[in-house]
């Protein structure tokens, strides 16, 4: 799927990615950027809030999971089974979400659970500049839909 096909996707399946008003910059097997406006995802002091960070990076690592699944051809569901958002700084700025790939290793292990068993668990990061930092355990279950992409 190309950066606007999962924007679209996104925003139909999963309604808070429309309210944050997230876009999808780039998707390849390295990486997932995610954009956010601030405007919309803003506290009461100008910077973004806590919520909305944690939701964009959280969306850069489903979103990098799914498109991998989806270019390799799986229809799987995505889950986020546990999370840890460390806010290290205030985003004054339109948010910028990055995903990128663990070790091909730890994919391939991921991957190899996931044909033998339908099941599989891997942990990914995403990072907004020096701002904000998260680590999450995803799984992913396979799917009998079609494939979307």
């Amino acid at each position: 799927m190309t950066p606007n096909e999962l924007t679209t996707f996104l925003h139909e399946q999963i309604p808070l990615a429309k309210a944050l008003d997230i876009e999808i910059i780039k998707a390849t097997d390295s990486e997932v950027e995610v954009f956010g406006p601030l405007s919309p995802n803003r506290n009461h002091m100008g910077t973004a809030f806590g919520g909305s960070l944690s939701a964009v990076l959280i969306l850069s690592c489903y979103t990098w999971l799914f498109h991998r699944l989806d270019q390799a051809g799986f229809s799987a569901h995505v889950l986020i089974k546990e999370g840890k958002t460390d806010y290290l700084l205030p985003v004054e700025e339109d948010l910028k979400a990055v995903c990128l790939s663990p070790d091909e290793s730890q994919f391939e292990k991921f991957i190899e659970s996931f044909r033998r068993k339908g099941l599989g668990r891997i942990t990914l990061k995403a990072h907004i500049k020096n701002s904000c930092v998260f680590e999450g355990v995803f799984v992913a279950q396979k799917s009998s839909e079609t494939r979307l992409g």
